[in-house]
């Protein structure tokens, strides 16, 4: 960020007004009382106090106006029973989750002896690319960001019913298939926002055993262990749920993933804080602003970033949006202002909160951009003017006005959809969908002899390491009607692109490639086929490769051989299906 904002400041010759390395301690309208009882400050504008870290010296001036930039994502909030002590003995590790608590346990597994990740609650957790109800594979931000009707048809969405909540979770379970719920669980209560976060190992790594999960919240740490609260069934006479605490010995780092606080109060004058109706212990909406961005009573002050949301397109709207009313050149009327003062204020009070505030992500950049084309009557200066009719997806290149930008959106966002239809993403998708037990049966028929053997037993794919996935086979091979021995095979896995490679694994340790794998389109039957060809010295292999996906589960795998050559004629068959305990 550093960089782009040196390189923004040299391009556009403003390097002088450029200040890095600098803390603002103070900032403090220059209103007399009079001009302060009347309820708008800021006419006079602003006296910035500020610490220059490098040389730790004190600046003041005085400023006409502010754009407050910082975010609100500031000081931890620690959960009660915890202080920010680094507790470091090496043994295991824990993490009270949210939505970043997932990868944080996915990437402190690759290390850690024992990872424990304790959830308040059941999140829905989506990979980066998910299926969609038409059968592609996209990006998730395209696959949930597209236009349910034309643009500005219908408001803003600020609050979410019993009906709408269940509807998302449905839309969300279908997605993902029965493979949360068989590893995972679901969230207990679909009447209730959904929790969504993004992973794509995290299940894969519960599947395997490899991070444990616990149903409660941390409670603290000592001597003892790590302090658990857990949710549990109690199989008593009336039937109810009860709650056990327990104690995880051996915990010796702590990772508190419960987000951060705001700290507008070490900068900004009481009586700024006093207009935005600031609470310094909501880490949800902490201030009252329109469109988060301005206040009617903060003349000449602006926020960006001060939003709880995963886009920088509602980042850049709310710049635009400040530097045509800093500016002068957009004058919003009284109505405006009261009408979004009123959305923040219910936003804020809503009960139950949904996950973000602004979470109609489309809703809101067509807010932003409503009151951004409100100064002009021209409709060819009213933004967006591409992807507006219903079924479109929404990028942040088509908020702003540069067509080149925009044209250049369009065809990236066509070039994805081609690559979730044509198979490109399948192999990432596959690589998780394998992960657990399959029962399997392979049929091997020799053509010369017409004589017939059977292998079955069970398959289990893992994931040891997030750049493979392990197949190890273990099965009973009938050679005759009386006639059988136990059998093992192992190969590696592995994501190239649009590509999986099937790599032989002897002694422990990959060797040379055996198959590689590209998916075509999805049959009339569900499959997705791959096929390859794999000759071993004198022996051509014809590898037929069938999966069958509801969500990201796979239901159905069939893989053929067949092999011809001086002394081999034979086809082998093998259908696998899942046999996966579900686990609560």
């Amino acid at each position: 960020m550093d960089r782009y904002l040196q390189s923004y400041a040299e391009e556009h010759r403003i390097g002088d007004y450029f200040h890095s390395n600098c803390q603002v301690t103070k900032i403090t309208p220059l209103d007399d009382d009079d001009i302060r009882d009347a309820g708008t400050i800021g006419w006079n504008g602003y006296r910035v106090e500020w610490t220059d870290t490098s040389s730790q010296t004190q600046h003041v001036k005085e400023f006409s106006g502010v754009v407050v930039a910082t975010g609100f994502f500031a000081r931890p909030k620690y959960p009660p029973g915890f202080s920010p002590t680094i507790h470091d003995d090496g043994g295991g590790g824990g993490s009270s989750s949210k939505s970043e608590a997932l990868e944080i346990a996915v990437d402190v597994s690759q290390s850690a002896k024992r990872v424990v990740s304790i959830l308040p609650q059941i999140p829905w957790v989506l990979p980066r690319y998910v299926p969609t109800k038409d059968g592609a594979i996209l990006p998730i931000d395209l696959a949930f960001y597209r236009r349910t009707a034309p643009a500005f048809a219908n408001p803003e969405m600020t609050s979410l019913t019993p009906e709408l909540c269940r509807a998302r979770h449905e839309r969300l379970k279908q997605q993902l298939g029965s493979r949360q719920q068989e590893i995972l669980g679901l969230p207990k209560d679909f009447d209730k926002p959904p929790m969504v976060t993004v992973s794509d190992y995290y299940l894969d790594l519960v599947q395997d055993g490899t991070v444990e999960v616990l149903h409660g919240r941390a409670q603290g740490i000592d001597d003892k262990g790590l302090r658990v609260s857990t949710a549990v069934s109690v199989d008593d006479e009336g039937g109810k749920s009860g709650h056990a605490d327990m104690i995880l010995p051996n915990i010796s780092k702590v990772i508190c993933c419960t987000g951060f606080l705001p700290d507008l109060q070490s900068c900004l004058d009481q009586s700024i804080l006093d207009i935005l109706e600031y609470n310094p212990e909501d880490m949800f909406s902490p201030v009252t602003a329109c469109w988060q961005t301005l206040h009617p009573n903060l003349n000449n002050m602006a926020f960006c970033g001060m939003y709880r949301g995963s886009y920088m397109g509602v980042v850049e709207q709310q710049a635009r949006l400040a530097a045509m009313v800093l500016s002068g050149k957009l004058a919003l009327s009284e109505a405006q202002y009261q009408k979004e003062l009123d959305i923040c204020r219910q936003i804020r009070n809503n009960k139950p909160r949904p996950q973000f505030p602004r979470f109609d992500y489309i809703g809101f950049m067509d807010s932003l951009a409503m009151a951004i084309s409100s100064a002009s009557e021209d409709s060819n200066n009213k933004l967006p003017r591409w992807n507006t009719a219903a079924g479109d997806f929404i990028t942040p290149a088509f908020y702003q006005p540069d067509e080149e930008i925009a044209r250049a959106s369009i065809a990236e966002v066509s070039q994805e959809l081609e690559k979730g239809k044509n198979g490109s993403r399948i192999p990432f998708i596959v690589m998780s969908a394998l992960i657990g037990s399959w029962n399997f049966d392979r049929n091997i028929v020799h053509f010369s002899s017409n004589h017939r053997e059977h292998v079955h037993g069970v398959i289990r794919f893992s994931r040891p390491k997030l750049d493979h996935v392990l197949y190890r086979e273990d099965g009973l091979y009938e050679i005759s009607e009386h006639k059988s021995l136990s059998v093992f095979r192992e190969y590696e896995y592995v994501c190239q692109g649009d590509t999986l490679e099937i790599y032989f694994v002897e002694g422990g340790k990959r060797t040379h490639l055996f198959l590689s794998l590209k998916f075509q389109e999805e049959t009339t039957e569900g499959y997705w086929v791959a096929t390859s060809d794999h000759l071993c010295i004198k022996d051509l292999y014809k590898a037929n490769f069938k999966i069958k996906l509801e969500g990201a589960k796979a239901v159905e795998i069939v893989i053929s051989y067949r092999v011809k050559g001086p002394a081999k004629d034979y086809e082998a068959m093998t259908v696998m299906m899942p046999h996966i305990a579900p686990r609560y």
